[in-house]
């Protein structure tokens, strides 16, 4: 067996490795462009993957919802770079919506999957590589929302505090199912600029 000196001693054959123009199923017979490239870029849109290993299912109970979402954010890049985050868009009761949404508590689009994985990437940091989640409790809203209180700790050991609004889908695929329909930032006394979390009142219209 070589060692890591005389592997790296070794010359590379570039002819021995094909380009993605040619290994790639959608590039393989496009026209080649102005650059010289074949490429189309479809391998590099992060649509074009499989649908994730967890999904909403009836048997779920609210906490589980939630507990499903944590906890592939927690391990975010398994099995695939940022599944935790097509989980938790899987899991949004609005994901797909050509309306605006209240998803993140600021209204924002929801429509693209790939605009949805930058925000909720930035906006829900603390969900990622998280080292452990508590779910404090579960809330029945006066509009039959229901307001789960959860304690998140990063990656760095620092907490953050975080409403879920849930509801039960009534259409679709996943009716019957337990989806997220908001997840708000809270302090550590539980204040939230978006609603008040011990009584679940909206803070401001569209909550």
């Amino acid at each position: 067996m070589l060692s890591a000196e005389q592997i790296l001693e070794v010359p590379i054959d570039r002819r021995a490795f094909k380009p993605t123009s040619e290994e790639c199923p959608f590039c393989v017979n496009a026209i080649v462009k102005e650059n010289g490239s074949k490429c189309i870029g479809v391998c590099r849109n992060p649509q074009n993957v499989p649908g994730p290993l967890f999904f909403p299912h009836q048997m779920q109970t609210c906490r589980d919802a939630v507990q499903v979402q944590l906890e592939s954010m927690k391990d975010k890049n398994n099995p695939r770079t940022d599944h935790g985050v097509q989980v938790m868009w899987e899991f949004s009761v609005e994901s797909g919506n050509m309306d605006r949404s209240r998803y993140f508590g600021f209204s924002s689009d929801m429509y693209h999957f790939d605009h949805f994985l930058g925000k909720c990437l930035v906006n829900f940091d603390a969900f990622v590589f998280n080292t452990k989640h508590e779910i404090l409790d579960e809330t029945l809203m006066n509009d039959g929302r229901t307001l789960v209180r959860v304690i998140v700790t990063d990656k760095v050991g620092r907490d953050s505090f975080w409403a879920f609004i849930m509801v039960k889908r009534t259409f679709s695929k996943y009716e019957g199912c337990w989806q997220s329909l908001r997840i708000l930032p809270c302090d550590e006394k539980w204040d939230c600029k978006y609603l008040n979390v011990h009584t679940g009142e909206p803070k401001m219209p569209g909550i």
